[in-house]
């Protein structure tokens, strides 16, 4: 019922801008910041992302500049990014549990069939 409390990493160093600027510089085309896999987005998908976005514009206005704490902002974003690893695990379990499934429909499709056929022989006898 009641989860225990996740010990969260030390925070690191906020990166200075000139760090950020060469981090990006330095980057190839081909980097994970830049990559995106389109395939597994359906249009839904890519509409959320394009209204958050717009949400996101709409509240870093003029007049909504309310600023968090950047201890209650980081420990957001590490329960955030421990949430998308966990959800990572659960997707690699179901589709490997999908994968079974496909199996075991494919063995008992054939079971069926072997059934119906040994039927067919044993009616006509």
């Amino acid at each position: 019922m009641f989860r225990r409390k996740t010990t969260l990493p030390a925070r690191p160093s906020i990166p200075s801008r000139e760090e950020i600027v060469d981090d990006l510089t330095q980057a190839t085309t081909n980097d994970v910041v830049f990559k995106m896999e389109i395939d597994n987005f359906s249009q839904s998908d890519t509409d959320d992302i394009i209204s958050i976005a717009e949400n996101l514009k709409d509240l870093d206005s003029v007049e909504h500049k309310e600023y968090q704490n950047p201890h209650q902002a980081y420990i957001q974003v590490a329960s955030f990014v421990e949430k998308v690893n966990q959800l990572e695990k659960y997707l690699i379990g179901l589709r490997k549990d999908k994968e079974n499934l496909k199996h075991m429909k494919e063995n008992l499709l054939s079971d069926i069939a072997k059934v119906e056929e040994e039927v067919k022989k044993r009616s006509e006898t």
